[in-house]
């Protein structure tokens, strides 16, 4: 009886450690670590915050199949801003003191600069594919990053088209908003530079009905071209109401209007070999590009849009800094970025780097989106094409590499 009592204890007891032994390693391999995408998903910007997401998903995709991080498998949250600065700060708030996120990624500019405060205050990194305003150029640095290049390369790089172009008079129009206001001011002081006559420099503000008000002098002045930074919605406003008045000249407009809805919204025929577009892009001729375009589409179906690869950048430095730093923290990930991204071997996957780190070595994390070495206040140099519209969808005609504007 005793016997029987005492075997079954132990078959009990065994019971219940490996019942232990395995809810633990569950709970090991069901480790997370979790990261924010915070992108405006609604308004004037949601197709480019459509992109971001994306781009980051897939990011996590293939970090999480190479094993996830020592912290774990990433996990997100996402929100839309609707590229509301208040709404930002209220999510990226949520998502650090609710859900623990150790990184936000995806704010527009507006947003961005709300949010440097708060990144600095709870330590956690905040960092953007696409927030070139030139406001970050003081603010940014510390906890604060972005994939992409300043503003004053967009404006450098918009200046020099215009001049390379033969246009005689120009005529800038621009929307009231962090995103269009810094690359207009420097593309307008490049011009100044060049000869060329800056007829009109109007600055407008979004959500009117219409701007005939506004364009009444910058259509008496008869520009070969208008360079308008503005808005999906009232830059096709802009667009049609010049038409109607009467201007037949050419158009370059800045990133927000890079979007092939901007064909139906506006009309095709009107911008068919009339209009061009500058952003930052990728250059295209780089194996990690090649290689990051074949994934997308493998993936996805479809060619990478406007700064995918550098949102599929962002993600792959926060994982790899969480690697390289052993903490699973936002102020890990800032005390390693800077060496992950420059000054070791190279990797252009999550799992190259994985690897190496493992072995012991620093690394350096060769970006999609070409080199991603940080200056003083978190930004990336970078490089940026021209696209013209052609049959009814934005097709690059030139590209300007970082050094085209090396001082």
């Amino acid at each position: 009886m005793f016997k029987h009592k005492y075997i079954w204890s132990i078959l009990r007891n065994s019971t219940i450690l490996a019942g232990a032994l395995a809810t633990s390693i569950t709970a090991a391999s069901a480790k997370e670590v979790t990261i924010g995408v915070l992108v405006p998903l609604t308004g004037e910007l949601g197709k480019f915050g459509e992109i971001v997401a994306n781009s980051i998903k897939l990011g996590v995709n293939q970090i999480n199949a190479a094993g996830g991080t020592s912290c774990g498998k990433i996990r997100t949250v996402v929100a839309d801003t609707g590229g509301n600065p208040e709404v930002g700060i209220r999510e990226a708030t949520k998502m650090i003191d609710s859900e623990g996120a150790v990184a936000v990624l995806g704010p527009t500019s507006s947003v961005m600069v709300a949010l440097v405060d708060l990144a600095k205050r709870k330590k956690t990194v905040v960092m953007s594919p696409y927030a070139g305003t030139i406001t970050l150029n003081e603010l940014g640095g510390d906890y604060v990053y972005r994939t992409v290049s300043s503003d004053l390369g967009d404006g450098a790089a918009s200046g020099l088209w215009l001049s390379e172009k033969g246009y005689k008079k120009v005529a800038f129009m621009v929307q009231n908003g962090e995103s269009t206001i810094s690359p207009a001011q420097v593309a307008r002081d490049k011009l100044k530079k060049t000869g060329i006559q800056l007829t009109d420099y109007v600055v407008y503000n979004p959500g009117q009905p219409s701007y005939q008000a506004e364009l009444i002098s910058v259509l008496a002045n008869e520009p070969d071209a208008i360079y308008l930074a503005g808005g999906q919605q009232s830059g096709v406003t802009v667009i049609k109401e010049a038409t109607s008045g009467g201007f037949k000249g050419e158009w370059l407009f800045t990133a927000d209007l890079a979007v092939p809805e901007i064909f139906a919204a506006a009309g095709a025929d009107i911008l068919n070999g009339r209009a061009y577009v500058e952003l930052a892009d990728a250059d295209s001729s780089l194996p990690e590009y090649k290689a990051f375009k074949a994934l997308h589409k493998k993936e996805t179906g479809s060619d990478p849009g406007p700064f995918a690869a550098n949102s599929y950048d962002m993600v792959n430095l926060i994982a790899l800094s969480l690697e390289q730093s052993g903490k699973c923290t936002g102020e890990g990930i800032n005390s390693v970025i800077r060496d992950v991204s420059d000054g070791g071997t190279a990797v252009s996957s999550f799992a190259d780097g994985k690897k190496a780190i493992a072995d012991g070595k620093d690394i350096n994390y060769e970006g999609a989106s070409g080199p991603l070495v940080f200056d003083k206040s978190g930004t990336v140099s970078g490089s940026y094409t021209i696209q013209v519209a052609k049959d009814g969808k934005w097709v690059k005609t030139k590209f300007y590499p970082a050094s085209a504007f090396a001082e």
